[in-house]
């Protein structure tokens, strides 16, 4: 049997071997097959083109890389060089090919799918283009393919559900793409696996449980979809794994942690339950961000066994609670540690021995922490950033806090410290104090912090001189001093703040002289200096800063040269004692989006050549003393959205085109002469000018004469047609009416019935001669029966000449007469029922709509049923007006 299996065996190899050698491309095919993909790109000066030509062997080519001993491709890597096109489907003829690299070029179109069917292929490296469509599914089916990146394009559809058959596939990277679908469970085939990347697409529903199938799993990052359900706990019994990121999804279900695992994201999920005191057992964690999550309970003291860990962030979970355990602040490696936000309480531990010489951020605010500040947070000496904002800190800010040379933020604000130095030495520096609303002096060694970035002190009640130590602070970029109670001198010190950027002085007390110097800060872009108590004008050096983006000042002329400040975009001079004329080199500053000169005194005209100011969106000229009009060319500003003029002395028309159009009269109050139409509660203006004259005569002869002459020749061919019309029609005016007597009379009695005893449901009408009532006579016709009113005698004197006018009435233009009712108890008319209503309806009712040819045809007929009356018959003409 064992000789059967054998010899069996050996047939299938000896197949396979001749198939094989039988499929092998040739040199020549291999040439063509390159050749067939060069054609299908281009390359920056050709140089692609220039380099594979025929005259050499294709194996010299650049990119090219063949076998020593059958001069077949091997791989062929052509990254980072700009080439644009499709990938040639030729390449599945290169059947040596071992590794294609395209990354980091401009290729479009999909990926051809018979590239999975290259035998020998061992990576595939596609990633950084712009190829779309979907991942070819054979693909995941290829035995022997280890790398496969097709990252940062625009591949989308599903990821294949089918049974995956890539037992040495090492690398899956397919982030930044618009994948879709589920992760398919049968990823978990691919047991090789180190490295899984799913990073920002599309990919939705349960992370699977045969994930952790991947027993050689380094790195697995599902961050950015829009996965649900909770991490499985066969994840973290994978002992290989060295970073985990599944941020930016909506997991939830409780933290489960194993050993192994050294960087962990899970942050930015609604993931909850509390935090595992096993996790203090993973020696090896480095990294462990939890944030923005709904983690709750207390911080378990075994995390300070992690003698690895670097990176400890909780932040955003809103619901830890107990005090921090000491010992976390005995790792030694730790360099970033964040519970910010959340419900913590007790003391920050204040063991003198603790020592963190590799700590760079401790942000602990926004919680219920009290008691001191401990002295060992100096120890730190690589703190960058310390917060401990909006907790329940008590006593005094610790005097050595001014040995941490190295920090750069410090947020202490809404707590109860108090700032009261008791000896000279005191070293702490305020100098990064955000509204901290701390009371007293700012001692002289802040000028010892010369790292200093930013020196935040606004908003607090921070008395005295503004020390002089500041301009030692040379690498300073932000001085924040406003909202004070500085009193004296601004220091020329501030001057050597040479690095300054942004330099904020007001809502203070400071006096005496603007330094002169200020205009040298060359960096400087922000310059607030209002609401002091300056003596001085603004000096004209700062006027001529080619940098400054946002100036708030005081008081005196705006100098002419201020169209020197090339780069400004924010000008704020509102609320200050600026006079004279505003300067018309303003329309110098092509930068410039905000420009508020509200509140001041100006006056004159408002500058033609604010109109050049291409790149404004707000303008703010109210309450100043300016005259004149307001130019049109305001309304050629193209991004200006709000515009305000308000409380001048101002006149004329206000423009209404471009933006103007949308403005309200908010923008124009308090200008007693200003008009034009378009704007509400604003009079029109009226033409008192030979131009406007002219205008509207031009007017009149565009539009008035035009209308008129129209209408004119309109009524004379209309006039000309009914005139035509009424010949013809003269013959046919008469109709054949059965005469009055050849309808037997109807009694009072029939009437009663017809009209149900005359019920107020059936009244149609009412004049003075009676009323109108509609009425089903006993042999079904509808009618109506028009009653005269017996106590008016004229009426009723009239009525034997109205039986003789209906009598001779024939014209379709009238409603006949069916019979007549004549007794001592009534008389009455019974004629034809109009169904439609009467005219008086059709004419004056809201809910009837006859159009301009409908009106004209009801006054065509009945201009002629009056000219009947009158005309067409010999009926007494003294019956004939009481018709009707």
């Amino acid at each position: 049997m064992e000789k059967y299996i054998l010899l069996l065996i050996l047939l299938y190899l000896v197949q396979y071997c001749t198939v094989s050698i039988s499929a092998a491309p040739s040199n020549e095919t291999n040439q063509e097959a390159l050749l067939a993909f060069q054609n299908l790109i281009t390359s920056p000066n050709q140089f692609l083109a220039n380099n594979w030509t025929k005259n050499s062997s294709f194996c010299s080519w650049f990119g090219v890389k063949c076998s020593s001993k059958r001069q077949r491709v091997v791989a062929l890597a052509l990254p980072n060089l700009q080439l644009q096109g499709i990938i040639s489907p030729s390449l599945a003829i290169l059947s040596f090919l071992r590794e294609l690299n395209l990354e980091n070029n401009f290729f479009h179109g999909g990926i051809p799918y018979v590239l999975s069917h290259l035998p020998r292929l061992r990576v595939i490296d596609i990633q950084n283009n712009q190829l779309n469509g979907s991942i070819p599914t054979s693909l995941f089916q290829h035995w022997r393919v280890q790398v496969i990146s097709l990252a940062f394009n625009k591949l989308s559809g599903e990821m294949w559900k089918g049974p995956w058959y890539v037992p040495e596939l090492r690398v899956l990277n397919l982030r930044n793409n618009s994948f879709t679908g589920i992760i398919p469970p049968s990823v978990g085939n691919a047991t090789k696996l180190l490295n899984f990347s799913l990073y920002g697409n599309r990919v939705s529903g349960n992370i699977p449980e045969e994930l952790g199938n991947l027993s050689q799993l380094a790195f697995l990052n599902l961050a950015d979809n829009q996965l649900t359900g909770s991490l499985p706990a066969p994840l973290f019994n994978i002992s290989s794994l060295v970073g985990v990121s599944v941020s930016f999804n909506s997991l939830s279900g409780p933290l489960l942690l194993d050993e192994g695992n050294i960087e962990f994201y899970i942050g930015d999920n609604p993931i909850t339950g509390t935090i595992p005191s096993s996790m203090g057992n993973i020696s090896t964690l480095r990294k462990l961000y939890c944030g923005n999550n709904r983690i709750a309970g207390k911080i378990p003291p075994e995390l300070g066994k992690l003698s690895n860990l670097r990176q400890l962030n909780f932040m955003f979970n809103y619901n830890l609670i107990g005090q921090i355990p000491g010992a976390i602040f005995n790792i030694s490696s730790l360099e970033i540690v964040n519970f910010s936000f959340n419900n913590l309480s007790g003391r920050i531990p204040s063991t003198t021995s603790l020592h963190l010489p590799n700590l760079k951020e401790l942000i602990l605010g926004v919680n219920q922490i009290e008691g001191e500040i401990p002295s060992f947070i100096t120890n730190a000496s690589k703190l960058e950033k310390l917060g401990l904002n909006r907790n329940f800190l008590t006593g005094t800010i610790p005097n050595n806090l001014g040995n941490l040379r190295e920090l750069r933020h410090l947020f202490i604000h809404t707590n109860q410290l108090t700032n009261e130095p008791r000896e000279h030495e005191f070293r702490f520096f305020n100098s990064l104090i955000t509204n901290a609303h701390v009371n007293g002096l700012i001692p002289s060694s802040i000028g010892n912090m010369s790292g200093l970035r930013a020196q935040y002190l606004g908003g607090n009640n921070l008395v005295g001189n503004i020390p002089s130590d500041f301009g030692k602070l040379k690498q300073l970029q932000g001085l924040y001093l406003h909202n004070n109670k500085w009193q004296g001198y601004t220091p020329q010190a501030v001057c050597h703040l040479t690095n300054l950027v942004e330099l904020y002085l007001n809502g203070n007390e400071l006096s005496g002289l603007i330094p002169e110097c200020l205009g040298n800060l060359s960096m400087l872009q922000v310059l607030y200096l209002n609401s002091n108590k300056f003596s001085s004008k603004l000096p004209l050096s700062i006027w001529k800063m080619k940098h400054l983006l946002y100036l708030n000042s005081i008081e005196g002329e705006v100098p002419p040269n201020i169209g020197e400040l090339e780069a400004i975009v924010h000008l704020d001079l509102s609320r200050n004692y600026f006079s004279g004329m505003i300067p018309s080199r303003l329309g110098d500053l092509q930068n410039i989006q905000s420009l508020n000169l509200t509140n001041n005194s100006f006056s004159g005209q408002i500058p033609f050549s604010l109109s050049n100011l291409t790149n404004l969106e707000f303008l703010d000229l109210s309450l100043n003393g300016l005259s004149g009009t307001i130019p049109k060319s305001l309304e050629k500003l193209p991004h200006v959205t709000n515009i305000s003029v308000s409380f001048n002395d101002l006149e004329g028309e206000i423009p209404n085109g471009g933006a103007f159009a949308n403005f309200t009269m908010q923008s124009f109050l308090g200008n007693k002469r200003l008009c034009g139409m378009h704007i509400l509660d604003v009079p029109s203006c009226p033409i008192n000018n030979p131009g406007q004259k002219s205008k509207s005569k031009e007017l009149v002869l565009k539009i008035v004469i035009p209308v008129v002459s129209s209408s004119f020749l309109i009524f004379l061919l209309v006039s000309i047609w009914i005139m035509k019309w009424q010949k013809k029609q003269k013959s046919k005016d008469v109709e054949k009416v059965t005469e009055i007597g050849t309808y037997q009379l109807i009694s009072y009695h029939e009437i009663q019935q017809a009209t149900n005893n005359f019920d107020g449901s059936n009244l149609i009408g009412e004049g003075s001669s009676g009323f109108v009532y509609k009425g089903t006579l006993s042999s079904g016709i509808v009618v109506a029966i028009k009653v005269l009113d017996l106590e008016n005698e004229q009426v009723c004197k009239r009525f034997d000449t109205e039986c003789e006018v209906v009598r001779n009435v024939r014209h379709r233009n009238l409603a006949p007469v069916i019979t007549t009712c004549s007794s001592d108890s009534i008389r009455a008319f019974v004629l034809q029922y109009m169904s439609n209503r009467s005219l008086e309806n059709w004419l004056y009712r809201e809910d009837c709509h006859l159009n301009l040819l409908q009106r004209v045809t009801v006054m065509l007929d009945t201009a002629m049923a009056i000219e009947y009356l009158h005309h067409g018959n010999d009926t007494p003409k003294a019956g004939q007006h009481s018709l009707g």
